[in-house]
């Protein structure tokens, strides 16, 4: 037994560094949030690997072991669902972070094996290939009905605006390759340690973080000054902090209401013409039997002369009489139209079991999970005269919808969530964290109501402009410029940076046949 248990570790001279590895990138993030341990988090993992020169079944081993003490030490919050979450096994939350971690694990790990078949981790073959198929390995995870792209490399330097601004170029997986990138220079170093050449190494991860500082700088100064230059719309962020352990009860949904209202009052006497609420502020089908909050919402809309965006439940029946439920929202215009959008990106267990949209009876499994339906893609909605992409809660993470809203002429990014239910933990920030990449990918201004927090504005250079913390009731408003123009990202997406790491993998796999040759 004892024997079968070591087989399924890689050996300590591996383990150890990729364990280390794991906790340090998980520091990176919220509550923490030393960002420059991102620069070196890998670099104990790295230096092991070009050492011992694991085969593949080790390089796996290595990489799965880091990639579970990782993914489990960054969200374990995940076991900490407040009771309102709605899960009806709790004691499966243990289990199912382990089973996620697992999954989330697998990506780097196959990865390295490519990195052990292409390089047998000889030096300029492994400094080649390492940040391409880290990067690849993080798109692969982000596709598909099960993505998750949590804990990537660039988000962790969300909160420094100097170093994120070529995420224009290349999108967040371009910082997450120059982070790779500088993590294997400062790896090498330490192998090189006993030649000159150990000098040369520090200098390049020197200069690449140099390079995306001094980009950056420029980038900032140029937005400070072209953000000015645009007619603006006034704004309001609203976030409510409504008790999720009341908010669905239907003794409730009148009070609801009433604060919906008053709150729309308020961001009107600031002069707001665009009014943004959370997801779920209404808890009702709003096409449901019940209409008083679709009635008075168009009247309070009409009124004040406001457009007013916020989330409800919506519905439909299928031809077969199965009922569709969908995670929507929708803009209530003074004209009285109400524009809506179904949530197209569900979270994969929390708002739907995979494939359930194909399989019915899939739904009849109860985790807790809220199973809706997918919507439909949808072209920008409009207020105020803003065009805007509307993202709910997980949405985004996906710089894809931004990208296709842009093009389809969207100026503004509107993020509504409810995060409450990961009460006082760090989920809420690492959740908020990973939005303000898509403002620095699209140069897009980002608006961020959540229920209980964090709520935000930021600029097209990823700079918070306002925000409220966790359980704070408020109104956030500003005057809000339309952009317009496409970034380098949004015209190319994910496939110039992946055809560039194709390209990489590839001359990898040359330099060491020639060296071998």
């Amino acid at each position: 037994m004892k024997r079968r248990l070591a087989r399924a570790f890689p050996p300590l001279r591996l383990a150890l560094p990729a364990a280390v590895s794991g906790v340090l990138l998980a520091l990176c993030f919220p509550p923490f949030s030393v960002w420059p341990l991102v620069f070196v988090a890998l670099a104990p993992m790295f230096a092991g690997l070009m050492l011992v020169r694991p085969g593949r079944r080790d390089s796996f081993k290595t990489l799965f072991l880091f990639g579970l003490v990782y993914y489990a030490t960054l969200m374990w919050w995940l076991v900490s669902l407040l009771p309102s979450a709605g899960a009806t096994m709790p004691w499966i939350l243990v289990p199912a972070l382990l089973i996620m971690s697992s999954y989330l694990a697998l990506y780097p790990a196959l990865g390295f094996v490519l990195v052990a078949a292409v390089t047998r981790y000889r030096l300029l073959p492994f400094v080649v290939a390492a940040p391409a198929v880290w990067v690849v390995a993080d798109l692969a995870r982000s596709q598909g009905e099960l993505s998750f792209s949590w804990g990537a490399l660039g988000y962790a330097l969300s909160d420094t605006p100097a170093l994120i601004q070529s995420a224009s170029l290349f999108g967040m997986p371009g910082l997450t390759f120059l982070a790779a990138l500088t993590n294997v220079l400062v790896a090498l170093a330490f192998v090189l340690r006993r030649s000159p050449l150990r000098w040369v190494s520090l200098a390049a991860a020197v200069l690449v973080v140099a390079g995306m500082w001094l980009h950056g700088q420029g980038q900032l100064e140029r937005w400070t000054l072209a953000t000015g230059e645009h007619a603006t719309v006034r704004t309001a962020v609203i976030q409510p902090n409504v008790d999720l352990a009341i908010k669905w009860k239907p003794e409730f949904k009148d009070s609801t209401l009433n604060l919906i209202e008053k709150l729309t009052r308020e961001s009107a006497a600031l002069d707001a013409k665009f009014i943004v609420f959370p997801e779920t502020s209404a808890p009702v089908y709003i096409d449901g039997r019940n209409r008083s909050f679709k009635i008075r919402l168009r009247a309070l809309a009409h009124e004040l002369d406001s457009f007013v965006y916020l989330g409800f439940l919506n519905h439909r029946y299928t031809p077969e009489g199965d009922l569709d439920v969908f995670n929507s929202s929708g803009v209530f215009s003074p004209d009285g139209v109400i524009d809506k959008y179904n949530k197209n990106h569900l979270l994969p267990f929390g708002e739907q079991l995979p494939l359930s949209w194909k399989f019915r009876w899939i739904r009849n499994i109860d985790f807790g999970q809220s199973n809706f339906m997918r919507g439909e893609p949808h072209p920008p909605l409009a207020a105020a005269g803003l065009k805007f992409t509307p993202l709910i809660c997980f949405e985004s993470v996906f710089p894809y919808l931004c990208r296709q809203g842009v093009r389809q002429g969207s100026q503004l990014f509107v993020n509504i969530t409810n995060d409450g239910w990961f009460g006082d933990t760090p989920g809420p920030f690492q959740h908020a964290q990973m939005s303000i990449l898509r403002a620095v990918e699209f140069r897009r201004y980002l608006l961020r109501s959540a229920n209980s927090g964090v709520s935000m504005i930021v600029d097209p250079a990823g700079r918070v402009v306002t925000s409220l913390g966790l359980y704070q009731k408020g109104i956030l408003t500003f005057n809000v410029p339309p952009l317009d123009g496409e970034t380098l990202y949004c015209r190319y997406g994910d496939w110039l940076l992946f055809f560039w790491c194709v390209l990489l993998v590839a001359g990898a796999a040359l330099v060491r046949r020639r060296a071998k040759g």
